[in-house]
């Protein structure tokens, strides 16, 4: 005896986005719900004993042409990308990768013969080695900004913290995450999340440095001053990298609101420095100094310094007159409310 044709496929999708049930089907209308006498039989309290229908789609031939969503009565209805059906409501089911929600389940619809996406290479483990050694580059870099900050004759115990906290925190970190992925993603990926937090926090720190320096050798003061903004670039790129490593199927989202936080982030705090400081940025100086013989740019003679900085006496002049009828209004209000009192 010939078995029925498989016409299409129903997948019940996880929050990881893998498929957890796949019923087979081989007639049509297809019945989703709670109810024991459905074709598929969901276990979620958030969906209604009959919560949808699929049904075929024919053409004007007669002939095939996908599948139709019917939407049962029902309290929470059903989610499609954009919309969401009301009970009675019809709707073109979504084909490929493209999913819906019944309830709080995700279902994915696949008919036979449709055309299927390419396949996907798969994610490259990163190479310890290489992953190690850009670790210990990370080590090494933040042990020479201490050595160099730190005090002359300082004590053995000064160098625990550098020493031994940073390897600590790195691998406390990366195990953090590879608990969310562990949670999200069934794989522990430890070295996938050292080797993103390694090369993120490196490129950070050469970022924090290269800037400055720089922008004094170059006399470029605007390099200086978005060096902060340029590593909290480089930070907010790990997280983001961090992120896609626990949540794949989520990539678009995730890169959305990570620089949508980053965008809004730096214009609150362009906003606050323009209220607090008179300029959009917090440094004012060139935060670094290096030897004058290796500078770049063309020494300025103190002529024209002298010249450049005439320049500033005006608007400082009007500052200062600003200022202090400022202080005049404030002396008058206050005088004021002393005479009300009296």
């Amino acid at each position: 005896m010939n078995a029925a044709p498989r016409l299409a496929l129903v997948e019940v999708l996880g929050r990881d986005g893998r498929v957890r049930v796949a019923v087979p089907v081989t007639a049509w209308p297809l019945r989703i719900g709670r109810a024991i006498d459905n074709d598929v039989v969901l276990d979620d309290p958030h969906v209604a004993p009959h919560h949808l229908r699929i049904e075929a789609r024919l053409d004007s031939d007669g002939a095939p042409a996908g599948a139709e969503l019917l939407a049962l009565p029902s309290v929470n209805g059903v989610a499609l990308a954009r919309r969401r059906l009301a009970p009675g409501e019809r709707a073109m089911a979504p084909g490929g990768d493209e999913d819906f929600v019944v309830g709080a389940t995700r279902l994915r619809l696949r008919l036979a013969g449709e055309a299927l996406a390419p396949e996907r290479a798969l994610a490259r483990a990163p190479r310890r080695t290489m992953t190690l050694v850009i670790a210990a580059l990370l080590w090494g870099w933040m042990l020479a900004a201490f050595a160099i900050q730190i005090d002359p004759g300082s004590r053995v115990s000064d160098w625990l913290l550098p020493l031994l906290g940073v390897p600590v925190a790195l691998g406390s970190w990366c195990v953090l995450w590879g608990l969310a992925s562990k949670l999200f993603q069934d794989r522990f990926d430890f070295w996938a999340h050292l080797a993103v937090a390694a090369r993120g926090l490196l490129a950070a720190e050469v970022t924090g440095f290269v800037l400055p320096w720089a922008a004094a050798l170059a006399s470029a003061p605007l390099l200086s001053r978005v060096a902060p903004g340029a590593v909290a670039l480089c930070i907010v790129a790990m997280l983001i990298g961090q992120a896609r490593l626990v949540a794949p199927q989520h990539r678009r989202a995730l890169r959305i609101v990570g620089w949508s936080g980053f965008v809004v982030g730096a214009a609150i705090l362009m906003a606050l420095n323009q209220q607090r400081h008179d300029r959009w940025f917090s440094e004012l100086y060139v935060s670094a100094l290096p030897p004058p013989a290796l500078l770049w740019s063309r020494p300025v003679t103190p002529d024209e310094f002298v010249r450049g900085a005439a320049a500033l006496r005006a608007p400082l002049d009007a500052a200062v007159r600003a200022a202090e009828r400022d202080a005049a209004a404030g002396r008058d209000a206050d005088a004021g409310r002393d005479d009300e009192g009296e």
